[in-house]
């Protein structure tokens, strides 16, 4: 038999229990037996059109939202060998929400949505990081997407917000219709939230569940993020990164970002940063400016309610140490004369009560601004309050942290070409090469070997294997392309906005023809 002081306490809650629903069986069966009365007519009638509203406001919510949102492939660099995935977060349940697959930590799966008619889109940046090349696809759940290129303009690491640029003059057929935000500081536990994405490849996805908390604070690389998240129960798995939550009203309060899980999929445990924190920051982003954060120097802990009344105040923060290099003593809390055991009680005239509200008030602030505290020092003799002014440092230099480095986003062209087709004649190909591709015996001409990732044969859904025929450049003539020197010709002459029209044969010698756009270096 396991011993446990918690199955002793369930036991004794359990026996409780009993014994209580004992007596109210008793009292119950003492009573007179009442028929129970049949729902009337019209309560029944009241009862279906509550629920058909109820209905019809998701299905609304859904179509108003639907347009809005894309999904997003990203292609890193090969990973080495002993590296694992770079979304994962070393010693935390809490994770991005990246999918499992054989290409894991080299295509990274999400979802974005819709900031303007510009063609900006705001995702995850955990998404899009150390991405070579990125897609968004619009219309993904019809046979014909749009697949237009983007680059990364604007990131912020902590807050995992990301915003893309697509390509000038894309998408094409797609109306760009952007989203809109709701106030998350209004949002109340409990309310309706429904999120939409692509978990595991099923794009537009729609899931409905409520708020289940606000202002969470998850832990990475042992550390309390600064960023803050609304917590929600509508079921959110990997490919829903970067996609909305959105209330009944079709406006966006927050952007799915991460879950608590022990095996990576939805348990339940959801977590957005909230519209607001989006709204901060997105003219920052968008205009590929950096955010920065303030940065104060001291570790603190909210004092409980007999703490304050026992100095006659309302709350407030009490320091409980300041930052240390080493034996030395840095930050500006240090240099403006603050102390460990003080309790600040105001910053700029306003009363700080919760732990999470200061935390925002330091974090949203930039370096270099000043914060007026008021500080209740307890003294051998007696309490004195003061009055300190603190200009903030910055953030991400302290803890030997660096300003993040913008990552080089680009696109890999293969070496011969600009269209992203490698070929090779069919007779220097290998045995293995042929059986593969399914070539039969004695194929000549001239065969794609190699097709990069985000180039424009990717881009219209050419394959290794099949075989090049011909070619004719902006409504010019045929070109043949018999052979690998052919093909070359023809790429040497290719002009930055040309529209190749391609004729390929497949393995069962049926023909098909590919438009190619030569995108800019």
């Amino acid at each position: 038999m396991i011993s446990s002081p918690y199955l002793s306490i369930y036991s004794r809650h359990l026996l409780q229990s009993c014994c209580v629903l004992s007596t109210l069986l008793l009292a119950a069966s003492s009573r007179p037996v009442i028929a129970q009365e049949k729902p009337t007519p019209h309560a029944a009638a009241s009862a279906a059109v509550t629920a058909d509203a109820v209905q019809e406001a998701f299905v609304r919510v859904t179509e108003r939202i639907k347009p809005s949102v894309v999904t997003i492939y990203a292609e890193r660099a090969t990973l080495q060998s002993d590296e694992k995935s770079p979304d994962a977060i070393p010693g935390d349940d809490t994770i991005p929400l990246v999918p499992n697959g054989p290409d894991e930590g080299r295509t990274s799966l999400g979802t974005g949505m819709v900031l303007n008619a510009q063609g900006q889109i705001l995702t995850n940046y955990h998404v899009v990081k150390d991405a070579v090349f990125i897609r968004v696809l619009f219309g993904s759940e019809t046979d014909r997407p749009e697949r237009p290129r983007a680059r990364l303009i604007g990131f912020d690491e902590e807050s995992d917000l990301a915003v893309l640029q697509l390509t000038p003059g894309t998408p094409r057929r797609a109306v760009l219709r952007p989203v809109e935000f709701a106030d998350s500081d209004a949002v109340r536990v409990g309310e309706w939230a429904i999120a939409m994405g692509a978990p595991f490849d099923q794009t537009q996805t729609v899931t409905v569940g409520i708020i289940s908390a606000k202002s969470r604070h998850l832990t990475r690389n042992n550390r309390a993020s600064l960023q803050d998240y609304l917590q929600t129960d509508a079921s959110i798995n990997p490919g829903n990164s970067g996609g909305p939550l959105i209330n009944l009203e079709g406006k966006v309060i927050g952007i799915n970002t991460a879950i608590l899980s022990p095996s990576r999929f939805n348990v339940g445990i959801g977590f957005a940063v909230p519209s607001n924190t989006i709204q901060l920051y997105l003219p920052l982003l968008m205009s590929g400016q950096s955010v920065t954060r303030g940065f104060l120097g001291i570790q603190y802990v909210a004092i409980d309610e007999e703490v304050a009344r026992e100095f006659k105040i309302p709350g407030g923060m009490q320091i409980g140490a300041l930052a240390k290099d080493g034996a030395e003593f840095i930050g500006p809390a240090k240099k403006a004369g603050l102390q460990e055991g003080d309790i600040i009680t105001q910053v700029n005239q306003r009363a700080i009560i919760s732990s999470d509200e200061f935390r925002a008030l330091v974090a949203q602030s930039t370096p270099g601004t000043v914060l007026s505290f008021t500080v209740l020092r307890s003294g051998d003799v007696k309490d004195e309050t003061l009055e300190v002014k603190v200009s903030l440092g910055d953030w991400s230099t302290q803890d030997g942290e660096k300003p993040a480095s913008r990552p080089l986003v680009k696109i890999l062209n293969a070496a011969d070409s600009r269209l992203g087709i490698r070929s090779e004649n069919a007779d220097q190909l290998t045995l293995s090469q042929k059986d593969t591709w399914g070539l039969p015996v004695g194929t000549r001409g001239t065969v794609i070997t190699e097709i990069t990732v985000g180039s424009p044969a990717d881009a219209a859904d050419l394959q290794c294997g099949l075989r090049l025929i011909r070619a004719r450049v902006a409504n010019g003539k045929w070109k043949e392309l018999p052979d690998k020197k052919s093909f070359l010709d023809l790429n040497n002459m290719l002009q930055a906005g040309d529209r190749v029209l391609l004729q390929v044969r497949d393995k069962q010698d049926i023909t098909t023809y590919k438009l190619l756009l030569v995108e800019p270096n």
